[in-house]
């Protein structure tokens, strides 16, 4: 009888260990069970049923481009279309910082958060600059082109460094006749910064090619342009022509025949507005002297066109003719072309 006792008691401790096992197993994988679950209803908050699976939060550069898509994880057999995503009157995609969206599905709501970061460094093109010695020269000078993704104008310095021996380096300081290596900052509002390096050559000033002295029988050909658009010259090598040919045919000839050819623009461009009323035009050549009043320059062209209705008279064009055959209005009040 013992030694069955003794066999019974070692058996029924097996069974009772065995069973201890299973049950204990059980209770690590309802943990087990139980973690993963939390863990994924705290990655996928507020998750609607069927194929869609919500971020807690996205995030963009400043500018960028997205769409919906960017705040689910999941997406399956799924409209985004029918999905609405409503921003905070605050929302700006042009400035960082974190915008609370809310996102409703079957007239159920959701929320998620957008992080607009600004990470990205400007674009910065530099160029080779070239001066005289003693002049100046800003960082700006330095400068092609500069864009950064904010779409706000780079600021643009003089970059901050040290030399070999730990020096610090003035860029915008070089006088002497050289070429030194300039390093150009470029930075946005968010503190990005870039850096490029470009190329700075200090020459030393030409020497001016000297004037040969003219001697000119009736005077040199300046004159009174505050009062005068000379619009034929006559002058030659810098020089006047006498008085006395103002109204040389061979003097005159050139003028007369744009006074024809703008007599026939002006008449075209007025008969376009279709004004009520007699039309009247005035053509005047006057020979142009120079300051010093020994020669003739040469001539001046202006066409005045007026119209009269009911006693009435108005201007309606008023100018002179430039050396390119381009009008020079003193009254347009029709805005006719030049």
């Amino acid at each position: 009888m013992a030694k069955k006792f003794f066999y019974n008691r070692v058996y029924n401790t097996k069974r009772t260990i065995i069973n201890l096992v299973i049950i204990g197993i059980c209770i690590i994988g309802v943990i087990i069970c139980f973690i993963i679950t939390s863990n994924f209803q705290g990655e996928n908050h507020n998750t609607p049923e069927g194929a869609l699976s919500i971020k807690q939060e996205t995030t963009i550069e400043v500018n960028e481009k997205y769409t919906n898509e960017i705040f689910f994880s999941k997406i399956e057999n799924v409209d985004i279309s029918n999905i609405d995503i409503e921003y905070p009157d605050n929302f700006n995609v042009s400035t960082p910082g974190e915008y609370q969206v809310k996102i409703t599905i079957n007239e159920k709501n959701y929320d998620s958060k957008l992080i607009v970061v600004d990470t990205t460094k400007p674009t910065l093109t530099v160029k080779n600059v070239t001066i005289e010695q003693n002049k100046t020269y800003s960082a700006k000078d330095f400068v092609d082109k500069c864009e950064d993704n904010s779409n706000v104008a780079c600021k643009i310095e003089f970059y901050s460094g040290v030399d070999e021996d730990g020096n610090k380096v003035d860029y915008s300081s070089f006088k002497k006749e050289g070429t030194y290596a300039i390093k150009i900052a470029a930075s946005d509002e968010s503190g990005n910064q870039v850096v490029e390096e470009t190329k700075l050559t200090i020459g030393k000033k030409p020497s001016e090619p000297e004037v040969p002295t003219v001697n000119c029988k009736y005077g040199n050909n300046k004159y009174d342009t505050n009062n005068h658009l000379v619009a034929i010259d006559v002058t030659s090598n810098g020089c006047a022509v006498s008085l006395d040919l103002y109204k040389d045919e061979s003097m005159t000839t050139e003028i007369n025949k744009l006074m024809d050819s703008e007599t026939i623009k002006i008449k075209k461009d007025v008969e376009a507005l279709k004004l009520e009323g007699t039309l009247a035009l005035n053509r005047k050549v006057t020979a142009v002297v120079n300051t010093s009043g020994d020669g003739i320059v040469g001539y001046e062209l202006r066409m005045t066109v007026t119209i009269s209705k009911n006693d009435k008279s108005e201007v309606v064009a008023d100018y002179r003719v430039n050396n390119k055959g381009k009008r020079s209005y003193i009254t347009n009040p029709y805005k006719l072309a030049s």
